[in-house]
């Protein structure tokens, strides 16, 4: 069961009214926003939610993260009212003003006009930032807020240790630099606050933004190498965004690196993010699930390390943290093969997750078959075709594919590129959205993309590839962010269908047969020499098993997925767990998310983090109508939903 968002929520960005000519207020910009801003404060100074909720539109939303509510939240205009009453005399905002980006007329679409409003503002718990999207509403003759983006950026008295208030280094130290950095990774005299499981991208930005608000934390793997998690898998992948969205956190990729990074080299540049940002990093290294506890008393975890060392040998390190973040992917657990079918046991060949397969060079002149028509599934493909491989790709449900070339540009066009805001700025501006919002844009975006790949889709439907547009036509944002995959961004398997190098079939496998025989589901049978499963991972369930015990294996909350809001479930928030937080995303969602998180932390250290004003809190209390709440509906625009194809 997909959870898509759905009515009643807008269908349409809000257009322009009848007459209205966006070129009669471009000398009005300024006097327009300081008006709207300046209601904004006598709201918060007043504590008047009613006077807050009038300044939107009937159906705008308010997205806050940590600023207000101490959560993610998306609230609708008619819900404004109750949580601003409710949260204004607690946050205390004030001292609002325009930030560096000053007001602005943007035009996104030939009918669509927005006056932006960027504001710096304080609250009790630190510097906040917002974004203000106003329309402008022919019947009343005002502009007034679509969207309302809410920001904690920091806490009071514990700047990040960064730009100017960087570390000033020193001079005469009794040890040199090697020698200090050996003894802070191995943690001879001390204890980390705060221990990472994961060493990819999440976990060495939550590690970097830690460090620079001072607080001391482990990042443990089981990789042999930082960035194996990259390095391991098939030898062909890159990444598929663009390096202008991928920098992570103060150490942006160099003005070489290339656009689409290949996967060895981003594992050699988390090496070096290791080095250059002083995280402390142990390889080879897990947490005893056995003997990690958490201790009510002291709202600490007890936790058991145990590492292998240069020489083979296994040591153990028990430390008491006081959080646990949990960063070892997006899919989450072991690589999820499908129940066994007929005969596979007996099968002549060879049957591989795609996590385990290397090259398809070990397989020239052979035949395979790939199950999965996503991301992974398209790139083992053209992995077995460039090395001279019989290849089929088995499609069990419809994808979403778009080129790199032309639809990449398209979608992240004007925020991440060579000459484009600073990142920092661009990532607030592509999550001042909510979700609803970032689907209306992506509904009037895929049709263009649509039609500027109109050869490439018409080729695959040719080849018999079974291409849709998406939940509502959405694309594959709703994909992403509900199922984390259903989507391909074409860097050439589209195209090797198109022209017969890879084959496609529908359906599924019914058995494994005798002579390296496959029979599928709708009786057609074929021979491979390898099946390579492209078919995700089993999710979070084991990996808390692994770590943190069974006791929290079934009881912690849903990670990833959309919840009755729209935002993302578990991630950064509260997990169900104590003092245990989730990250994973992107390495473009990574930033944001894991300064997010950080700030938690700090504040939930320093006694000052308080109630979270969950979109549950609020109904509890009776300052929720609840009548837009997100709906699940079964399959994605009329397809049925059998076990989808996902990576």
């Amino acid at each position: 069961m997909a959870t898509y968002l759905t009515s009643p929520h807008p269908t349409d960005l809000p257009a322009h009214g009848q007459g209205f000519n966006p070129g009669d207020i471009d000398h009005q910009v300024l006097t327009i926003a300081q008006s709207w801003l300046s209601h904004v404060e006598i709201a918060t100074s007043q504590n008047d939610g009613e006077l807050f909720a009038s300044l939107f539109v009937d159906n705008g939303y308010w997205r806050d993260i940590l600023a207000f509510s101490n959560d993610y939240r998306a609230i609708r205009t008619h819900n404004i009212a109750k949580a601003a009453t409710h949260l204004f005399p607690i946050v205390k905002a004030r001292d609002f003003t325009f930030a560096k980006q000053l007001p602005s007329i943007d035009h996104p679409f030939e009918d669509v006009t927005f006056l932006s409003i960027h504001f710096d503002f304080k609250t009790e718990t630190g510097p906040c930032y917002g974004i203000a999207n106003l329309v402008y509403i022919a019947d009343e003759q005002k502009w007034k807020a679509f969207t309302v983006f809410t920001l904690l950026e920091g806490v009071e008295g514990h700047d990040a240790k960064a730009g100017a208030h960087r570390p000033r280094g020193s001079h005469n130290d009794r040890l040199s630099y090697d020698e200090r950095r050996a003894e802070e990774v191995e943690f001879t005299n001390s204890s980390p606050e705060v221990l990472i499981i994961g060493g990819g991208h999440n976990g060495l930005a939550a590690a970097a933004q830690l460090n620079s608000l001072g607080i001391t934390n482990l990042v443990i793997d089981k990789q042999k190498r930082v960035g194996d998690n990259w390095r391991l898998r098939y030898r062909s992948l890159s990444l598929h965004d663009p390096v202008y969205a991928n920098h992570l956190p103060f150490y942006p990729f160099p003005s070489t690196w290339p656009i689409f990074t290949p996967a060895g080299k981003l594992a050699n540049f988390l090496e070096s993010y290791v080095d250059v940002l002083e995280i402390n990093a142990w390889c080879e290294s897990t947490v005893d699930p056995a003997r990690t506890k958490f201790n009510e008393s002291t709202k600490q975890w007890d936790v058991t390390v145990v590492r292998k060392l240069p020489d083979g040998n296994a040591a153990e390190r028990t430390f008491s943290v006081s959080h646990i973040i949990l960063a070892t992917g997006l899919g989450g657990g072991r690589p999820k093969m499908p129940p066994p079918f007929k005969g596979q046991s007996e099968w002549a060949g060879k049957i591989v997750h795609s996590s385990g397969h290397g090259s398809g060079a070990d397989w020239k002149g052979k035949k395979a078959l790939v199950v999965g028509a996503c991301t992974s599934g398209h790139d083992l493909c053209v992995d077995f075709a460039k090395n001279g491989v019989d290849v089929t790709m088995l499609q069990r449900s419809p994808t979403y594919v778009m080129s790199v070339s032309k639809g990449m540009e398209m979608i992240v066009s004007g925020l991440y590129g060579e000459n484009t805001p600073p990142t920092d700025l661009a990532d607030r501006i592509a999550e001042s959205n909510p979700k609803v919002v970032a689907k209306l844009f992506h509904k009037r975006i895929i049709p263009r993309l649509a039609e500027a790949d109109g050869e490439l889709i018409a080729g695959l439907k040719k080849a018999g590839f079974n291409w849709w547009a998406g939940p509502e036509n959405s694309g594959f944002l709703m994909m992403a962010l509900e199922k984390a995959g259903g989507y391909y961004f074409s860097t050439g398997g589209s195209e090797m269908i198109n022209n017969g190098q890879i084959k496609v079939k529908q359906g599924e496998i019914a058995s494994f047969d005798k002579d390296s025989v496959i029979t599928f589901k709708d009786g057609s049978t074929d021979k491979f020499d390898i099946v390579v499963f492209a078919t995700g991972y089993t999710g979070f369930p084991d990996t808390v098993r692994e770590t943190v015990g069974e006791q929290y294996a079934e009881t912690f909350n849903p990670v990833w997925g959309l919840d009755e809001e729209g935002e993302i479930r578990g991630v950064c928030r509260e997990s169900g767990i104590p003092n245990f937080f989730f990250l994973v995303g992107n390495l473009s969602a990574c930033r944001l998310s894991s300064k997010v998180l950080a700030l938690q932390i700090l504040e939930q250290r320093l006694g000052i983090f308080g109630e979270r004003y969950t979109y549950a809190v609020q109904k509890a209390r009776g300052e929720l109508d609840d009548n837009t709440k997100f709906k699940a509906i079964n399959g994605m625009n009329g397809h049925p939903e059998p076990v989808r194809d996902t990576v």
